[in-house]
């Protein structure tokens, strides 16, 4: 089975004489052509991991030496000469830069090198800034940002892609590594005997967004906007009975961008000043993302829970629960109240009907009124 390669479909080819530079250096010494890799594609993965691609023509009829960047994967690399895979050439780490050479296969004036590979030392993380108004809870600003980590890498205009996904690298290739269980009904017999594990490269991708022309030098961390917009939101207010002492405020946030958000950290800020961070899970266009905000601060909520024990048949414990919510805010309260129920629990009875969800959770939609206060009961039986 073939692995599946990002899609780097872009071909920039330079020409690039004895003597002349065409954006990379290149150089003739004792018949043979010395060029530095200068990648003119790249994709930027999470876990500081690029796959660069390197198109360039050269002089035929010299041998060629070709200085990969430091943090190259040598096994990754995918070496072509006038579009056929060169099938011997020595890698070379005396200099302390990986070096390549080899004997050219063509006579030809000018031959189209290829180049393919994994290095290390460039990454990228997505970055949120939401903004919160006080004046409307049906939408927020959002400004979605990628920040372009380079340590490693000499970047002169080249096309990038930025992968939401990671490759690994950690794991070594075994002779049976790629077998799949549709090679064993295929008839591997030995598949049974071999244990199956992912192959080095695999790579778990979330999406891919294109950044146009990237210029960097190492040392450098670039930040490009993937979105700035408004969008709509729906305030919810929500207590978790069972670990929370506050009412948590989250903002559920509909992605109408061409851009689906990456899971990433959030920075809040509420009439132009920083209220907390929080994390965004991965939304698709036209999905819903949730992020927290803070607490509401002027309500108020306790949970109280006593045991007694009983003799009625086989159940021998009595658990009440009194959840108590106070509103100190001159508007009405709108929000959802969440607790478990034990495993074991039977007999539920509540003060008001909670909705059941899987996992035995309880949820009550409820309302408090300025300066009310609310108590919501429930009990059960346990053996």
């Amino acid at each position: 089975m073939r692995a599946t390669r990002v899609p780097i479909v872009a071909v920039i080819t330079s020409s690039v004489l004895v003597g002349a530079t065409a954006g990379a250096t290149s150089a003739a010494i004792d018949d043979a052509i010395s060029y530095t890799s200068a990648p003119d594609r790249v994709a930027v993965f999470l876990n500081n991991v690029a796959y660069a691609r390197d198109e360039v023509g050269l002089p035929g009829g010299v041998d060629v030496k070709i200085v990969l960047p430091q943090t190259v994967y040598p096994d990754t690399l995918v070496l072509r000469e006038n579009g056929e895979r060169v099938s011997n050439y020595r890698l070379n780490w005396s200099t302390g830069q990986p070096t390549i050479k080899w004997q050219s296969a063509t006579d030809s004036d000018l031959r189209d090198i290829s180049m393919e590979y994994l290095l290390g030392g460039v990454s990228w993380r997505p970055t949120y800034d939401m903004w919160v108004g006080a004046d409307s809870d049906e939408t927020v600003g959002l400004d979605y940002f990628a920040e372009i980590t380079d340590s490693s890498l000499e970047l002169r205009d080249v096309e990038t892609q930025l992968v939401a996904g990671m490759v690994d690298l950690s794991r070594p290739i075994a002779p049976a590594a790629e077998l799949s269980a549709n090679q064993k009904l295929a008839g591997f017999a030995e598949a049974d005997m071999l244990a199956v594990s992912a192959p080095v490269g695999q790579v778990d991708i979330q999406h891919t967004y294109d950044v146009g022309l990237l210029t960097a030098e190492p040392g450098d961390t670039i930040y490009s906007q993937l979105v700035g917009q408004e969008l709509p939101a729906r305030r919810l207010h929500l207590w978790n009975a069972q670990t929370d002492q506050q009412v948590t405020v989250i903002y559920k946030v509909k992605n109408e961008s061409d851009q689906p958000f990456s899971e990433g950290v959030v920075r809040n800020y509420q009439d132009g000043l920083f209220i907390g961070s929080d994390f965004i899970e991965l939304t698709p266009v036209g999905g819903e993302g949730s992020v927290t905000i803070g607490h509401l601060q002027d309500v108020r909520v306790k949970r109280e829970q006593t045991q007694a024990a009983i003799d009625m048949g086989r159940f021998d414990y009595r658990y009440e629960t009194t959840l108590t919510i106070e509103n100190f805010t001159e508007t009405t309260v709108h929000m959802d109240v969440v607790d478990y129920l034990p495993p074991h629990a039977e007999e539920l009875q509540a003060s008001i009907e909670p909705q059941l969800e899987p996992g035995n959770l309880m949820r009550w939609p409820i309302s408090v009124e300025p300066g009310d206060e609310m108590t919501v009961t429930y009990e059960y039986l346990v053996d």
